[in-house]
């Protein structure tokens, strides 16, 4: 059931997963979370990732067949001046993937543990349109 629909959500998410690591080859990606055995990494050595995680579903506007899912990309940066500037690549990227689009960008800093290092997070929210093979 939804043979089709499921293959096309696979190819949307991988198509965003390989263009991200082709433009950003020096870029860690984790899906949903960073693993137990690489935070250690992160402690003595600055941010620099990004994390991906496929979201939450809603009915699709004016179509009885397509649901809209979010995407969301956290990006960590520390002791990096071109933050703002890897967000507008990062979107630039995400939106040429076939029926990705942007929604919303947030920005915080966050101190590190009990350190004096200080992380940039951008969270940034994607929508992909995703069409059923029923009505629902």
């Amino acid at each position: 059931m939804n043979d089709k629909t499921k293959a096309y959500m696979m190819k949307v998410k991988k198509e965003l997963v390989e263009a991200l690591e082709k433009t950003f080859p020096n870029l860690p990606i984790y899906e949903d979370e960073v693993p137990d055995d690489e935070t250690q990494k992160y402690d003595h050595n600055p941010y620099h990732l990004l994390v991906y995680s496929m979201g939450d579903f809603t009915k699709g506007e004016n179509t009885s067949n397509s649901l809209t899912q979010s995407i969301t990309i956290i990006y960590y940066s520390e002791n990096r001046d071109d933050f703002d500037e890897t967000i507008i690549d990062i979107l630039g990227v995400a939106v040429n993937v076939k029926s990705i689009t942007f929604s919303d960008c947030t920005k915080a800093r966050a101190r590190h543990a009990d350190t004096n290092r200080f992380v940039d997070i951008a969270n940034i929210e994607l929508n992909r349109v995703v069409k059923l093979e029923y009505q629902i």
